[in-house]
């Protein structure tokens, strides 16, 4: 039998804003200016950003800032 396909995991704007601890309008401009990965979903005229679980680690491992002094992506700006 084949393994069963895994079950994408989706966020919201908001629930983005508050794993990371910023501001929901921080989170939609990162979203915005296609900083941080995600789709917009709702037809036509979509409304609603989601961002997939995947997407949302791999973009908080690029863009920590190590508290010992050392530099993330986002310090080299």
């Amino acid at each position: 039998m084949p393994d069963p396909v895994p079950q994408r995991q989706y966020y919201s704007l908001q629930q983005v804003a508050q794993i990371l601890t910023l501001h929901p309008e921080t989170v939609r401009r990162y979203l915005a200016e296609g900083e941080l990965p995600a789709v917009k979903v709702g037809g036509a005229r979509a409304k609603h950003w989601r961002i997939r679980s995947h997407w949302l680690d791999r973009w908080a491992d690029d863009n920590v800032i190590d508290p010992r002094g050392a530099t993330g992506k986002r310090n080299r700006r």
